[in-house]
């Protein structure tokens, strides 16, 4: 069985506070900063087959408005995948870019903007994945200590679109 989650960690950081100007963008960026410890589910492999996992990630501050995401997620207790993000946030359009390293079609490219205190996000994958190259992103802030990360994707090239991706975060 080949595992990997394509979808996994991107959902993960896209929720780094991007909030009003320069100032409130730095000091919402701190709020994301530490460990944090995320369970839910993904649908890997071409059957899409739904597995529940655990991870545990660190972020720290690449810089006044970038941030860099690292971790480890768990499934069947046995398989183990390494996961990276780095986010850059523009202040002053609130365009959000970044790339996304952990799955088996290789380094994806994340770009999209805020929308409220959400982030919306579409993944660019280099090779296609469920039958095609793109995916929805959306990480959605509960509270300060909690996120919720969704990623929809079209399961096959005339399939349905489902979530992929479905974690809630809670900081530690």
């Amino acid at each position: 069985m080949s595992f990997s989650w394509p979808r996994l960690s991107c959902r993960l950081l896209i929720p780094l506070g991007m909030i009003g100007g320069v100032e409130a963008g730095t000091d919402a960026l701190d709020r994301y900063l530490g460990f944090f410890a995320a369970s839910g589910t993904i649908l890997e492999g071409p059957n899409a087959n739904s597995h529940h996992v655990q991870c545990r990630f660190t972020s720290s501050r690449q810089g006044a408005t970038s941030l860099s995401f690292r971790g480890t997620c768990r499934a069947l207790l046995i398989i183990t995948r390494s996961i990276s993000v780095d986010l850059a946030w523009d202040p002053q359009s609130g365009r959000v870019t970044g790339t996304y390293t952990g799955s088996r079609v290789g380094t994806a490219q994340l770009s999209g903007r805020q929308t409220g205190a959400d982030l919306d996000l579409t993944i660019t994958w280099p090779k296609p994945l469920y039958g095609d190259t793109t995916a929805n992103l959306r990480v959605a802030s509960i509270d300060a200590d909690r996120l919720r990360i969704i990623v929809m994707d079209r399961i096959g090239v005339d399939g349905p679109v489902r979530a992929t991706t479905d974690l809630a975060l809670i900081r530690n």
